[in-house]
C-alpha cells in the first residue's frame, strides 16, 4: 500500500474509533443541554494562555499558520485553488465555485493585514488574476462588469454574491498591491451591484443574460456580501454612492426583520454592519444606528442557539450538531466576533464571548495538523459522517477568518492578553 494511503488509513481508524464513541455518548446523554462554565483565562503548564477550552495562544497561532500554508500551496500557478479534495482517496473535484474562490482571497487579505507576508500577497494576486481572466466580463449595461457564475465565454448567469464577494476580494488585493487592479474595474463591478439594487435597498439575487432578473431565487447571504463589497469599494474610492448603497442594503435587512423572534443566521450582515458603523455618520442610512445594532442583536441570539457544551470527551464541545459540521460553526464565529466590534456593553456580550471560546476551540480540533493535507479543515469532525474526509476551500476560509478575528479580539484591550 502507498505509504501516504497507509498513513491516512491508520489515522482514520484511530479517529473513527475515538469520535464514533463520542458521538454515541453525546446522543445518549443529550449533552447539548449541558451549560458550560468558564472562569476566565488561565495558563497551560508551559505558561501559554488558555484562550478557549483546550486552546492556547500557541495552538491558535499554529492553526492560522497551517491554514495560510494550505491556501498558498493549493493555489496553482494560474491562480486556481484546489477547490475540493477527498483526503481518503486524493481525488480532486472538477467543479468550481467562484464565490468561494473570492472568499479565499478575502481570507488571505485578512491574513495579510494581520501578518504581512510576500507569499500571501503572491497567492492573492494569482487568485485575483485567475478570477479577472476567467470570470469577469461585461455587464448588462455600458460601464458595468460582472463576476459571472461560469467561466467565460459560456457565462450567462450572474449571481449577486459572486460580484459582491468578488469586489471584496479585488479590493483586498488592491490594498495590498495598489497597482494590481485598476480602480475603474472595481467601480464597474460596483455599478452592476447598484443595477441589481431595488429602490427599497433590497437586491435581485440572480440575473440571467437572456431573460433578465430571476425572481425565483433569493439568497440569504448575497445581500450582506454585496453590502460588504460596496463598503470595500468606498474605502478605496471614497465616493458616497457606494457607502449609501451599502447603508440602504443593511437598513432594508434591519427594518424588514424588526420585531421578528426568529431571523435568519445572517453572519455576512453582521460582518458588513461592523464595517459600516464606523462610517455611519458619512452615510445617508435610512435606518438609525440603533436599528442596525438591534438587527445585529437579533442575529446574535439566533447564531448562539443549540451550541453543544461539555459533551463527554469534549470532542464536540463548541459545535452545533452531532456530526460536528465545521462551516456552520465557523460562520457563526465570524458573525459573532464581528458583532463584538460594535455591540454596547451588556450581558449579551459575555454570552457571546463564552459561545465564541467554545466554537474556536472546536474549530482548532478539527484541523488537519500533519501530513499532505495539513492546514485543511474537513466538512465534519466525526469520522464516518458525510464530508468528514472532504476539504473544500470555503471550510478553510471560514475557519481562518474566525481564528484571525479571535486573535484580534484576544489582542485588544477587551480580550485576553498574549503571554
Amino acid at each position: 500500500m502507498n505509504p501516504e494511503r497507509q498513513w491516512n488509513r491508520k489515522r482514520r481508524l484511530r479517529r473513527w474509533a475515538r469520535k464514533l464513541s463520542l458521538a454515541f455518548l453525546f446522543l445518549a446523554l443529550n449533552a447539548a443541554a449541558a451549560v458550560a462554565q468558564t472562569s476566565g483565562p488561565s495558563v497551560h503548564a508551559d505558561g501559554s494562555a488558555i484562550l478557549a477550552p483546550n486552546v492556547s495562544t500557541a495552538s491558535l497561532d499554529r492553526a492560522i499558520a497551517l491554514a495560510a500554508d494550505y491556501f498558498e500551496r493549493t493555489c496553482s500557478e494560474d491562480g486556481r485553488f484546489v477547490y475540493r479534495v477527498q483526503t481518503d482517496s486524493g481525488n480532486e473535484s472538477r467543479s468550481y465555485n467562484i464565490i468561494r474562490h473570492a472568499g479565499a482571497i478575502y481570507a488571505l487579505g485578512m491574513l495579510n493585514r494581520s501578518d504581512p507576508d510576500e507569499q500571501t500577497v503572491k497567492a492573492m494576486d494569482r487568485a485575483a488574476q485567475f478570477m479577472r481572466l476567467n470570470y469577469i466580463g461585461p455587464g448588462v449595461r455600458p460601464g458595468q462588469l460582472v463576476v459571472w457564475s461560469k467561466p467565460l465565454p459560456m457565462a450567462s448567469t450572474a449571481e449577486l454574491g459572486a460580484t459582491g464577494l468578488g469586489l471584496v476580494a479585488l479590493a483586498a488585493i488592491k490594498k495590498a498591491e495598489p497597482n494590481s487592479v485598476p480602480l475603474e474595474q472595481l467601480q464597474s463591478l460596483g455599478r452592476f451591484l447598484l443595477f441589481l439594487q431595488r429602490s427599497d435597498g433590497s437586491f435581485i439575487s440572480k440575473y440571467r443574460e437572456e431573460t433578465g432578473a430571476d425572481p425565483s431565487f433569493e439568497s440569504l447571504y448575497y445581500p450582506g456580501e454585496a453590502a460588504l463589497g460596496l463598503i470595500s469599494l468606498y474605502e478605496i474610492d471614497r465616493s458616497a454612492v457606494w457607502l449609501n448603497a451599502a447603508a440602504r442594503a443593511l437598513s432594508y435587512l434591519a427594518r424588514s426583520r424588526a420585531g421578528q423572534i426568529e431571523v435568519p443566521p445572517d453572519h455576512w450582515a453582521l460582518i458588513a454592519t461592523a464595517r459600516l458603523l464606523p462610517l455611519y455618520a458619512r452615510s445617508n442610512s435610512p435606518a438609525s444606528r440603533q436599528e442596525l445594532i438591534q438587527h445585529a442583536i437579533q442575529i446574535c441570539h439566533v447564531l448562539m442557539k443549540n451550541q453543544i457544551r461539555n459533551p463527554v470527551g469534549q470532542g464536540l464541545d463548541g459545535s452545533f450538531d452531532p456530526s460536528g459540521r465545521t462551516a456552520p460553526t465557523a460562520t457563526r464565529m465570524e458573525g459573532l466576533l464581528a458583532a463584538l466590534e460594535f455591540l454596547p456593553p451588556s450581558p449579551l456580550r459575555g454570552s457571546i464571548k463564552i459561545c465564541i471560546d467554545h466554537g474556536i476551540g472546536f474549530l482548532i480540533r478539527t484541523q488537519f495538523r500533519y501530513g499532505p493535507y495539513s492546514g485543511g479543515v474537513p466538512a465534519a469532525y466525526v469520522q464516518g459522517t458525510s464530508g468528514s474526509t472532504d476539504i473544500r476551500i470555503d471550510y478553510v476560509q471560514h475557519a481562518l477568518c474566525a481564528w484571525l478575528r479571535y486573535r484580534e479580539l484576544m489582542e485588544s484591550s477587551e480580550g485576553i492578553r498574549r503571554h
